[in-house]
């Protein structure tokens, strides 16, 4: 029985230039790894926190309408209500963005927001009418408040866009290091909307490396920092948007600002093909149709698969050439394969090596057994607190209160070079176990 469940919402913009220009391919949030976060605010009044709050990264804002319900109403055949996010960057000035009902323009949903410097995020929510209702959820006032970690430092090459329109590198590109974005907003100066007297515009650098992964940097404050995981060129173009629709663009007149990013020798060529298998059957190894993909949807790791299932065990791919594409004693060596997981939503992640399994063509396929990250195991009854497992214990949504459940987040490194879902967010799983083994560990 499946009980435990998660509150996530892919909100992107479309990333293209203007006609002319670069095609819209599908965004990925690989240039931001580890600076990206989703803020959810759930129905029960609960807050959760996805991913990772740093300077220079972006925040996605997932928020259940049912928590704020005083001001409905409809006109003309549609909503004539709306819920706004307000927020507040270590103390600068206070931004809007739409999170429910009536939007002012298509462009306006799903917009993030810029944690632009390190310190205190401040987020409270205004559900207005159009006929005069104001209704608040603010944590009764005092607003609900997050902690944006400083960005990496490090000596990163610096990417400037001077207010004269030119453009120049200082420093070398090269793959697995990072970018500096250094941009004078005067260069965009069209779309300068307001919302409530405060400032409701946003200026992003949109990327895009050769192997086709595309995303963006928020450059609103005048910087931002980009994960150069490819080789090879990369191409830079900038948009300027207003939450009323207005959108300008800085593009070399479509052409995009190019640059040439050398190759890290170490970096796999791809890494992919994730799948999970819990199942009673076997095939020389896992049946290749009980294999599931990873994402979107997490993993369940019950007492089914504790008691019956012969394999429990996640799989992915690996390629690189001159590597993987023959029986190669040296691959333990060539390839450091880890994998980094948590079962506690704000702690540290924990690593372990993840062991090479067999050969597929001219992959390396790595097996991961999900007991390595199970924070149950051991299936003997808990005595004393000091024996409770370092892990957010979940019981809601069982009717029968006849399990305890944990979540696990987890993603997998390849020579340091991240693997996640391609939205940018760790992968998910939910441990399950009899409640009664696990009383003296609830409150």
């Amino acid at each position: 029985m499946r009980f435990f469940s998660w509150a996530s919402a892919l909100l992107a913009l479309a990333a293209c230039a203007p006609a002319g220009g670069v095609d819209a391919v599908a965004l990925d949030r690989s240039g931001l790894e580890g600076r990206v976060a989703t803020l959810a605010f759930t129905s029960d009044y609960q807050t959760e926190v996805d991913g990772a709050l740093v300077a220079g990264g972006l925040a996605h804002v997932v928020y259940d309408a049912n928590r704020l319900t005083s001001c409905r109403g409809d006109r003309d055949g549609g909503p004539a209500w709306t819920i706004s996010a307000h927020y507040r960057v270590a103390g600068g000035d206070v931004r809007s963005i739409h999170v429910a009902g009536h939007a002012p323009s298509p462009d306006a949903v799903g917009l993030p927001i810029e944690l632009t410097e390190a310190g205190e995020l401040e987020v409270w929510f205004e559900n207005t009418s159009a006929f005069g209702c104001q209704a608040w959820d603010s944590a009764f006032g005092a607003n609900y408040r997050f902690t944006i970690e400083p960005a990496r430092t490090g000596e990163a090459p610096i990417a400037r866009f001077p207010a004269d329109g030119s453009y120049r590198l200082e420093g070398d590109l090269r793959q697995g290091g990072q970018l500096e974005i250094e941009y004078d907003v005067s260069r965009l100066p069209n779309c300068r909307d307001t919302r409530y007297g405060q400032p409701a515009w946003s200026i992003l650098a949109h990327y895009r490396f050769a192997s086709g992964q595309t995303g963006y940097v928020a450059v609103t404050s005048g910087r931002g920092t980009l994960d150069v995981v490819g080789s090879g060129e990369l191409e830079l173009w900038f948009e300027n948007q207003g939450i009323y629709g207005c959108r300008a663009w800085d593009s070399r007149d479509a052409a995009n600002y190019r640059f040439a990013v050398d190759e890290d020798p170490r970096a796999p060529g791809w890494i992919g093909n994730g799948a999970y298998v819990i199942d009673r059957m076997t095939c020389d190894g896992p049946c290749d149709h009980s294999r599931r993909a990873l994402a979107p949807a997490p993993w369940r790791y019950d007492t089914y698969a504790r008691q019956r299932a012969a394999i429990r065990a996640i799989y992915f791919d690996v390629w690189k050439a001159g590597v993987t594409d023959f029986d190669n004693a040296e691959l333990w060596r060539e390839l450091d394969v880890q994998v980094h997981f948590r079962v506690r939503a704000e702690g540290p992640f924990q690593s372990r090596y993840v062991r090479f399994f067999r050969r597929v063509g001219n992959d390396a396929r790595y097996e991961l057994p999900m007991a390595e990250m199970d924070p149950f195991a051991g299936g003997f009854r808990r005595t004393d607190p000091s024996q409770c497992p370092d892990a957010d214990l979940l019981t809601s949504g069982d009717p029968n209160a006849a399990y305890v459940g944990a979540r696990v987040e987890y993603y997998f490194t390849v020579n340091g070079v991240p693997y996640r879902e391609s939205s940018g967010h760790n992968f998910r799983g939910e441990f399950e176990e009899y409640r009664t083994l696990f009383e003296v560990c609830l409150p």
